[in-house]
């Protein structure tokens, strides 16, 4: 799986903590210097969790919540929480559901009382190959008076499913009602029949997927938020809306993080702002126009106690096991799907062959299975026609081909491919696949003699952090994958990490592609000794026994009187601070300036992401608006990646400390870390 972690936006405390709010004003709340952390009372985890419901629809639970309770609902793979009413009126009382996995489901849920903490009620993702569902839910009670306090829905990064949101009343969030924009892998999202009122930032916030006969609102009644924002890569379609802004925020935008995004929108009623911003695109395509409704969508609740009964949601009288009435869709059992999205107006008559069988049509994503649709007799080759829809393909293995006529789009996995680029030579490519641990960041770097380029390969995406040039490729995994295709032999080859490399579908050791540290640092004495410290986002070694020089992790102090000290080391420089003396300093036979290398010394602030107290490794990422450079004090960020000013990594046992000047802008953590921010830390 792939992600987007530089392009977060919001930080969140959606790490799957037991940890509860203390009781009384701001101190429950988040600080600006403790960022990401929920001190105080223990937390009930809820009875039972996530245990499959098996009431009637006219029934259901309600549970109510202790004074300073905080309590957690989890789900398994293939579960199903439904129809219970969550009373959390009581002081510094919280409900949330963390659900992470395949094909589980929330279902008639009710909550009574407003939202009293940072971070998300539901925060989801859904495995690869699977469908999430959350339906028929009601979080309408708002949030406290506080910044960024309260969050409908917030589906986490490492989403590369598919999620299926219907029926569901939000209101008065401080920090967006259907938070759906951090997917970076190739998870999709479907919102549909559901209301958003006075949210602030946005109401319907998402990278890829649709929003359908949904209503957004912004009213005077409390914050105000965009209608719809779109985010990276899309696209995102829109059909049977209505945005009622009232002039208090723009309806439709698109673009953010210097990124843009492509939106469709269709039968769609707006009144106030459309925004087009990072090269983003919003085609208003037909049947729009300017006068927008308030009004809930039919079979949308408008209380806990409908939620919870079931009775507005259509699917509230169904068992608890989705699998004995939802019919089971082929892109719910094959490896990878391609759809194609039509353009109105003008047809697209389209090809693909895939490597082996067998291939089948699907629904996926709202797609119709129509006569227009051929398979050939070996299932390995289909052609089709769409004209202003939807057509969808389940399969296993590789799209070797992919040939069209006509101006649709076409998307496999969740990532838009151009039918130019999958040709019959494509698919004698090597593919070289780096598969991540949560356990660590792993940096890479290879070298081929051919032509290189991102792939879609065995549910890797393409990731913005990976870089290429003549031959040449870098990039860093942690708990998802980067795949690879090219052309000629591999020649080199750096992995720096615990992630797996396979090539071909064979596993390979990369210590038989070069060298494991293959860069050279050299420092030479000047007129006079000279003592500094030389810090790498790699691993470095000492070439030699000179007893003065101390290497520890990715950072080494030494003096130097005369002659030459020589390190080799992986990724790149981070920082180099001559701290008496003079000396020349050569990175891999060429001198370099050590004045551009010193940006930590001047910086004022602290950051500790904390993994000590979790109970498993946790991945992170921060971004700050400003420099952002390692701290040696850390036991074992050696293993994170920094690159303008965001920082990749994973800690478990461990803390990872860094220096910083300006402001965290955003912090994601996938685990139950804590992140710890000091402003002006030289200074105390």
């Amino acid at each position: 799986m792939a992600r987007e972690p530089s392009v977060l936006d919001d930080y969140h405390a959606d790490r799957s903590s037991d940890e509860g709010p203390t009781g009384g004003g701001n101190d429950g709340l988040l600080h600006r210097r403790s960022y990401l952390k929920l001190a105080g009372a223990t937390a009930a985890v809820a009875a039972g969790t996530a245990a499959a419901g098996t009431a009637a629809a006219d029934e259901y639970e309600v549970v109510e919540l202790e004074p300073g309770e905080l309590r957690t609902v989890r789900l398994d793979d293939g579960e199903t929480h439904e129809n219970v009413l969550y009373d959390q009126r009581a002081n510094n009382a919280q409900v949330r559901f963390r659900v992470n996995g395949s094909d589980w489901t929330i279902r008639n849920i009710g909550v009574v009382g407003p939202h009293k903490a940072r971070g998300s009620y539901i925060g989801c993702s859904v495995d690869a190959g699977s469908t999430g569902r959350i339906e028929n839910v009601y979080l309408g009670d708002g949030a406290i008076n506080q910044s960024r306090a309260g969050l409908g829905i917030y589906v986490a990064p490492r989403h590369s499913g598919h999620l299926e949101i219907k029926n569901v009343y939000v209101e008065g969030m401080g920090d967006n009602s259907f938070y759906c924009s951090p997917p970076g892998g190739s998870g999709t999202v479907h919102i549909d029949g559901c209301y958003s009122k006075n949210s602030w930032v946005a109401h319907y916030r998402l990278a890829r997927g649709q929003v359908t006969n949904s209503v957004a609102v912004n009213d005077g009644g409390g914050q105000n938020g965009r209608g719809l924002w779109a985010w990276a890569p899309g696209p995102v379609e829109v059909r049977d809306c209505h945005f009622v802004m009232n002039g208090r925020h723009n309806a439709l935008v698109g673009g953010a993080s210097n990124r843009g995004s492509e939106v469709e929108v269709y039968d769609t009623e707006w009144d106030d702002g459309l925004v087009e911003s990072n090269g983003s695109t919003i085609n208003l395509v037909s049947g729009n126009g300017r006068d927008p409704e308030d009004v809930v969508p039919d079979g949308c609740p408008t209380s806990a106690e409908e939620a919870a009964s079931g009775g507005s949601g259509s699917s509230g009288d169904a068992p608890s096991d989705p699998d004995e009435t939802d019919e089971t869709d082929p892109a719910d059992e094959r490896d990878h799907v391609l759809v194609a999205d039509g353009e109105p107006g003008e047809p697209t008559d389209y090809e693909l062959t895939v490597d082996g069988g067998p291939i089948e049509p699907s629904a996926y994503d709202g797609a119709t299975i129509n006569d227009n649709i051929s398979i050939a007799d070996d299932e390995a080759q289909a052609t089709g026609r769409v004209y202003g829809g939807v057509d969808a393909w389940a399969f296993d293995g590789d799209l070797e081909t992919l040939e069209a006529d006509g101006p649709a789009t076409f998307a496999l996995d969740g990532e838009e491919i151009d039918p130019d680029d999958r040709d019959d030579d494509d698919s004698d490519a090597n593919v070289l696949l780096f598969d991540g641990s949560e356990e660590a960041t792993t940096r890479y770097e290879f070298v081929v003699s051919g032509d290189v380029a991102p792939s879609t390969d065995e549910g890797a995406t393409v990731d913005d952090e990976a870089t290429v040039e003549d031959g040449t490729a870098s990039g860093v995994v942690a708990n998802w994958k980067d795949a690879w295709r090219f052309d000629g032999d591999l020649e080199e080859l750096t992995v720096d990490g615990p992630a797996t490399v396979v090539l071909d579908g064979e596993e390979l050791d990369p210590d038989e592609y070069g060298d494991r540290l293959p860069h050279t640092l050299e420092i030479e004495a000047g007129d006079e000794p000279a003592s500094y410290e030389v810090t790498v986002d790699g691993e470095i070694e000492y070439d030699g026994d000179d007893d003065v020089t101390v290497v520890s992790g990715t950072t080494v102090e030494s003096s130097i009187t005369e002659d030459v000290q020589r390190f080799h080391f992986a990724g790149t420089i981070t920082a180099i601070t001559v701290t008496e003396g003079s000396a020349t300093v050569r990175v891999d036979g060429e001198e370099i300036d050590s004045d551009e290398y010193g940006e930590d010394e001047r910086l004022p602030h602290a950051l500790v992401v904390d993994g000590t107290e979790a109970s498993g490794p946790s991945v992170y990422s921060i971004h700050v608006d400003g420099t952002l450079a390692k701290a040696s004090a850390g036991d074992a960020n050696h293993k994170a990646v920094v690159s303008d000013g965001t920082v990749r990594g994973v800690v478990a046992d461990w803390n990872d400390a860094y220096w910083f000047d300006g402001e965290v802008e955003d912090v994601t953590v996938l685990g139950e870390a804590n992140v710890d921010v000091e402003y002006n830390a030289r200074d105390q």
